[in-house]
C-alpha cells in the first residue's frame, strides 16, 4: 500500500531568526560539550528547520548587506562566518528571548534584586527597570525587585547587557514583611 510522505512545513515568516538562532547554536554546543548537560542541550537543540533556497539565500544576503555575516566560496559550499556588529545583533536577540524560569515548585526563598546606578547612567537604570518589569519581578521599591525562584544568572545577564552589573546586588531571604502581598502577586 503506498503512503504518501507528509512533506515538512516550510518556514516563510522569520527566516533571519531562525539563521540567528542556528548562529546561536553554532557557538553553545562547541562550549557546551564539556558541560555534563551537552546532550540534552544538543537533544533540546536539535529542531530542524526547513526553508525555501530563494528565501534562504535572500535572507543571509540581507545579513550579509548589513554586515551581520560573511559569506566565504569553499569547495563544500558557502562558509557563513559571524562578524563582530553580528555578535552584537545575536547578543540583542538572545536578550529578548530571555525568560526567567519559574519551576513548579517554590523553595520559599525571595530573590531580591538592589541596584544603585549613578546619575550619568539614569538611560540604563531606566531600561534596566522596564526590563525587569517585563521579565515579570514585583517592583519593591523604584530599585528593588523580587523575584520567588532562582534568576541570578539571568539577573547577572541583564545587569551585564545594560553594562550596570558592578551596581547591582542579588539576595536570597527567607523572610519579608511584604510576604503576603509577593504570594499574592505571584499566586504562590
Amino acid at each position: 500500500m503506498y503512503q504518501l510522505k507528509k512533506k515538512p512545513k516550510i518556514e516563510t515568516k522569520g527566516i533571519a531568526d531562525k539563521i540567528a538562532d542556528g548562529l546561536i547554536w553554532a557557538f553553545i554546543i562547541p562550549a557546551a560539550i564539556t558541560s555534563p548537560f551537552a546532550l540534552y542541550a544538543l537533544v533540546i537543540g536539535a529542531t530542524r528547520y526547513y526553508f525555501r533556497r530563494y528565501e534562504f539565500n535572500r535572507e543571509v544576503k540581507k545579513l550579509q548587506k548589513k554586515g551581520y555575516v560573511a559569506l566565504t566560496k569553499t569547495n563544500e559550499g558557502w562558509l557563513i562566518r559571524l562578524l563582530p556588529k553580528g555578535r552584537k545583533w545575536l547578543k540583542r536577540v538572545e536578550f529578548e528571548k530571555l525568560a526567567l524560569p519559574k519551576p513548579k515548585a517554590w523553595d520559599g526563598k525571595w530573590r531580591l534584586f538592589s541596584f544603585d546606578i549613578p546619575q550619568e547612567l539614569t538611560t540604563a537604570r531606566n531600561m534596566m527597570r522596564r526590563k525587569l518589569k517585563s521579565l515579570g519581578c514585583y517592583n519593591i521599591q523604584r530599585s528593588l525587585f523580587a523575584y520567588p525562584y532562582d534568576c541570578r544568572k539571568e539577573l547577572q545577564t541583564v545587569a551585564e547587557y545594560y553594562e550596570v552589573a558592578k551596581y547591582t546586588l542579588f539576595a536570597e531571604v527567607v523572610y519579608t514583611d511584604l510576604d503576603k502581598e509577593l504570594r499574592k502577586f505571584f499566586s504562590l
